[in-house]
């Protein structure tokens, strides 16, 4: 397994201890004593996030969690990364590139959700679209230079 597809790993490594984190303080309604790290103010806060009600997609009673959607995500990318570093010996951006680009169009109406109709910024949240860039980085990184 190369460099680049360990550093992916990593990434999406980090990303599931994130999701996980996530997870957890949605599960208990940001009332553990843990969860004052992610409410800085009334900006960054997701407290606030959470307490606006738009936390589930799609929108509406029936819809799954957001959080659900993280802790899928990031393990399917580390499972694909290793199951890719192994068989191939590197990552297969020909793969890799689409599918982190649909995690990035999640992550633009999830930007619209908190920039645009809650008015208030997830830090937790924002760092787990930071890692799916930087793993989408490195899987552009693949496509455009394969040795």
């Amino acid at each position: 397994m190369d460099r680049l597809t360990k550093a992916f790993v990593a990434v999406a490594a980090v990303g599931v201890a994130v999701a996980i984190f996530h997870g957890y303080d949605e599960i208990t309604a940001y009332t553990a004593p843990i969860s004052t790290v992610c409410n800085i103010n009334s900006f960054f806060s997701c407290g606030s996030v959470f307490a606006s009600g738009d936390v589930t997609f799609p929108p509406g009673q029936y819809g799954i969690p957001l959080y659900i959607y993280g802790l899928v995500w990031f393990p399917l990318m580390a499972a694909l990364g290793l199951w890719y570093g192994r068989r191939k010996g590197s990552l297969y951006g020909e793969v890799m590139v689409p599918l982190l680009m649909v995690g990035n169009i999640f992550t633009l109406y999830l930007w619209y959700l908190e920039l645009g109709v809650i008015h208030a910024v997830c830090p937790v949240c924002m760092s787990m679209y930071i890692l799916n860039y930087a793993m989408t980085g490195l899987a552009f990184k693949r496509l455009l230079d394969p040795a």
